[in-house]
Parts: C-alpha cells; sequence; structure tokens
C-alpha cells in the first residue's frame, strides 16, 4: 500500500509528540505521570502512554525538578542534538537525542544502543560531570504506547482516516470523523523497538527502505483482529511509529471502539477508535463546475444540511471539483455549493445505508445582468440530453440548441453557452426574455429519440436550474414517466410557468414546433 504520511493537521498533531525539523515537541505537564518524582531525582516513561517501560529508539519523556535554570529549548534540526538548555541525559552511559529540555520535563529518544532490563538514568547540566537527578527505568525489547488526542494514553487516538481526515467523533478536531468498516485507518504510536534497518539515534526515518519492526504486529479493534497493511517508522520523523490497518467488517457503530496494539509479546495500553458500521450510514460524492465552461471549480464550498434540521456537514471541492461527504446517517439532505464568483446552487440528496449517492454535477453560474436568464442543464446518467429553447422573433421562433447557437438577431439575446458531449454536464443556455411573447425551454433525450415513451430521461437524475440576474429562481428534476421530450418551464409575458411534461419527439429540428 501507498505509506500514509500525516496531513497538515496531523503534523500539528503530532507536535504532542515529536520534533522534525518543521515540528516541535509541545510540552506535556506531569499530569499524566502517576508519582511524581522526589528532589534529585527522575522518572522515565513512555511519551504517548506513560508507561513506566520504553523500548529502544522510542519517544520517552523525563520527569523530574530543577533539572535546567536555563529556559526552556526546543530542537529546531536533525539529528536531533544531546544537549539542550544545558541538559544531556544518559541511559546506561548512553547520551540520548533531545527534542526539548525545561527545568521539570525532557522528551528524549531512548537510544538504541540500550538493552533491554533495568536502565540507570543520569541527568547532567551545563556540563557538569555529577548528575543532577537520576533514577531507572525498564527497557524492553518493545513496549507499544498509542498517542492520544488528550494526551492521556488512554481515550481516542491520533489517527487518520483513509482519505486523510482525523478520525474522532464529527468535528472534535476541525475535519474530523468517524471511519466506516472495511476501510483502513493510520495511528501513530512509539516503542517498535529495534527496526530493520536499524535508524541512527537522534536521525529522521527513511522512505527508502522503510525501517520496520523486528516482530509482527497485532492489532485488535473492538476485541476482532485486524489486517495489519503497514507497521513501521513514519518517514521523516525520530522514533515516530505508524500503524496502518483495514477495520473489520463485523464491528458495530461505536465512537468509542477499544483498540490495543501487540508486538513481541507485549501490549499497549487501551485507547480508542470512532467506528461506524458501512452498512449503517451512507455517501454523498459528485462534481462542482462552472456552468459556462464546464470546467471544475477548485475550492468551492459545499454544504449538506439534513431537511429535518440538525448539525449540517461541510466540505470543499479539489482540484478536479470532486467533494465527497463520507459517514452520513440515512435520510433527505439539501446540498448546497457556493464560490467567489459564482451564484449559489442548491439539490436535494437522499442517502441510504451502505449506499453512495452519486449527485448530478453542481454547476455554478457567474452573476447576470438585470433581466438576463441562464438555465443550466446537468444530469447523472451517461445519456446523450440536449437542451433547446424557443422564444419569439420577428412573426416567427428562433431555436437555439447545438445546431442553432444563438438567436441571430442583432445583438444576439439568446446565445447557446455550452454542449455537454460527454454525459452529465452542463448544457447552458442564456437569453433576454423581452417583455412580452413565450420563452420555451426543453430537454430531448436525443440518445433514445427514436424510442417512443424511453423511460431513461425520467431516469436520468436530469435537473434544470433558471437563474435571473444574481440568483436561482427555480430547479426543476425530470418527472416520472415515459417520454424523450421533456418539456420544463416557459416564460409567457415575463412570469415564469412550470410545466414538466414528457412526450415524444425524434426529430431535434422539430421542438420548436412541438413545443
Amino acid at each position: 500500500m501507498k505509506l500514509n504520511r500525516p496531513s497538515i493537521l496531523f503534523r500539528w498533531l503530532l507536535a504532542l509528540v515529536c520534533c522534525s525539523v518543521a515540528v516541535a515537541l509541545a510540552i506535556r505537564t506531569s499530569q499524566g505521570v502517576k508519582t511524581i518524582p522526589a528532589q534529585n531525582s527522575v522518572a522515565l516513561v513512555n511519551a504517548a502512554s506513560y508507561d513506566r517501560t520504553v523500548a529502544p529508539g522510542s519517544i520517552a519523556a523525563a520527569f523530574g525538578a530543577n533539572l535546567t535554570n536555563q529556559p526552556l529549548e526546543v530542537a529546531t534540526s536533525l539529528p536531533l542534538p544531546t544537549t539542550l538548555a544545558g541538559v544531556t541525559v544518559k541511559i546506561n552511559g548512553v547520551a540520548a537525542p533531545l527534542f526539548f529540555a525545561s527545568a521539570a520535563q525532557v522528551n528524549l529518544q531512548v537510544p538504541n544502543g540500550v538493552n533491554p532490563g533495568a536502565a540507570n538514568i543520569e541527568v547532567f547540566n551545563s556540563g557538569s560531570t555529577t548528575p543532577v537527578a537520576t533514577g531507572t527505568v525498564t527497557v524492553a525489547e518493545a513496549a507499544p504506547g498509542v498517542f492520544t488526542l488528550d494526551q492521556s494514553g488512554r481515550n481516542q487516538t491520533i489517527a487518520q482516516n483513509a482519505d486523510f481526515s482525523p478520525n474522532a467523533d464529527f468535528d472534535r478536531v476541525p475535519g474530523s470523523r468517524p471511519e466506516v468498516t472495511g476501510s483502513f485507518v493510520t495511528i501513530y504510536a512509539t516503542g517498535a523497538g529495534r527496526t530493520s534497518p536499524l535508524v541512527p539515534d537522534g536521525q529522521p526515518s527513511p522512505s527508502s527502505p522503510l525501517a520496520v519492526p523486528d516482530g509482527a504486529t497485532t492489532v485488535t479493534v473492538g476485541g476482532v483482529p485486524a489486517q495489519v497493511l503497514f507497521s513501521g517508522l513514519t518517514p521523516g520523523f525520530v522514533g515516530l511509529w505508524q500503524i496502518s490497518f483495514v477495520l473489520p467488517a463485523s464491528l458495530p457503530t461505536n465512537l468509542a471502539t477499544p483498540l490495543r496494539v501487540e508486538l513481541k509479546g507485549r501490549q499497549s495500553s487501551e485507547t480508542t477508535l470512532a467506528v461506524v458500521n458501512r452498512n449503517e450510514f451512507g455517501s454523498v460524492t459528485g462534481l462542482v463546475v462552472n456552468a459556462v465552461t464546464g470546467a471544475p471549480l477548485t475550492g468551492a464550498n459545499l454544504a449538506l444540511q439534513p431537511t429535518g434540521g440538525g448539525r449540517a456537514r461541510a466540505t470543499t471541492t479539489d482540484g478536479q471539483g470532486h467533494y465527497n461527504f463520507l459517514v452520513i446517517a440515512p435520510g433527505g439532505y439539501t446540498l448546497s455549493a457556493t464560490a467567489a464568483g459564482f451564484i449559489a446552487a442548491t439539490q436535494g440528496a437522499t442517502v441510504a445505508g451502505g449506499q453512495q449517492f452519486i449527485a448530478p454535477p453542481l454547476a455554478l453560474t457567474p452573476p447576470l445582468t438585470d433581466g438576463q436568464y441562464r438555465v443550466v442543464l446537468v444530469w447523472k446518467s451517461e445519456l446523450d440530453l440536449d437542451a433547446h429553447l424557443t422564444g419569439p422573433i420577428a412573426n416567427a421562433r428562433y431555436h437555439v440548441w447545438w445546431n442553432g447557437e444563438n438567436d441571430l438577431a442583432t445583438p444576439v439575446t439568446a446565445q447557446f453557452d455550452r454542449d455537454d458531449k460527454t454525459g452529465a454536464g452542463p448544457e447552458t443556455v442564456t437569453f433576454t426574455a423581452q417583455a412580452t411573447g413565450a420563452y420555451r425551454f426543453s430537454v430531448q433525450n436525443y440518445t433514445d429519440r427514436d424510442r417512443d415513451s424511453a423511460a431513461r430521461l425520467a431516469q436520468s437524475g436530469a435537473v434544470v436550474r433558471v437563474y435571473r440576474g444574481n440568483q436561482q429562481i427555480t430547479s426543476l428534476t425530470a418527472p416520472s414517466g415515459g417520454g424523450t421530450l421533456w418539456k420544463v418551464f416557459e416564460i409567457v409575458n415575463g412570469q415564469l410557468q412550470v410545466v414538466n411534461q414528457l412526450s415524444d419527439e425524434p426529430d431535434p429540428s422539430r421542438i420548436k414546433i412541438a413545443f
């Protein structure tokens, strides 16, 4: 699998636990240590779990008093230094790389050369040969500790979902959500012990070859064994262990599902993950484009609001204009899209458990001038649907469509902006309506034009949005039934009237006669 690198948000979260060139370790308080060390003594614990057993190469926290009389100092480059704020820490005589040092706490990497068993800790200050604090710690081949959001080592795990969003209850941290069963998550831990290849003390882990533990990693979620996809040190970080695994399909929905990691016979303390069962929730996905050009809109804002009230979900489009709402409870929703310089658009969405709702493209239009209309057609299926507008001109009627792109007037008052030839739209027509006369808009199923009463137009998810000036004035969906021509609406003497009827017309050039 492709290695899951921490996202920008996770770099902020991981600032709680480790340091690299761009990420400094945030100070942990001594709240997590169950016994405050006596004067001139130091206690060393796993930096993730606060357990009093550590492993070679892992991230650990040393707590004491008066460890330095200098201000706190944080490592700002790699490899990590062995002295910060005048403090040096030795474990069994080997100087430990330091993330940061303060009077009450020093975070460090346990040197790889420290062997399992009881180890002596010595803290030196300002080059003195006499330690200012001493202590002992148990070193094991592995000592799994999982990092948590509240820094307790016991609750919600710091984890990424398959789409790189944070795993947690909805919006507990910005953009967080539970992950569905059958998908994979990546958690962050320490205590993997010596790896292959062995990474030199204080150095960032390599990306090639990846540094992996010398034993098999086991993960259980909700008491069920999970398939481990990757277990190894995170490239670019010191001592940080990441584990990617698949959430078992049988897990029930539980926003605090128990999680344990085991390596070389040692188990982590229990932490939790936010998990939902795939069959109980659905998703909404789609595309936001420019209605006039068809180009995808990057960074458009999407909101999904339950029709019965409740908290809206929000997201933005990616570089290709796509968006995804994952883990959505079944029910009806209003989907809206906004972007700078465009009129907002809305449409309905119905979500079913275990299903993906693929929305028709949300085609946003720039504002229009007063008295100007724009009609935008989109749909979900791969049918070739065509937009048709007819209107009055002199003593006849014009027909604007893919084979007649304007009304031939001077100046032009009706223009076929975009003909979609790939399926799903948008097809867009812009026109100015006179105070009198009838303007009629229809949609033809060109693919099935010779099949009377064909039902695929009605089943296509076709949506027509009508804009005037700087607002959307109506949105219409294809009615049920059979027919290859959807007579959508007409504007008569300046008043929009919904028609919304299906009939048949095989010849697109005759639509101005049929409607």
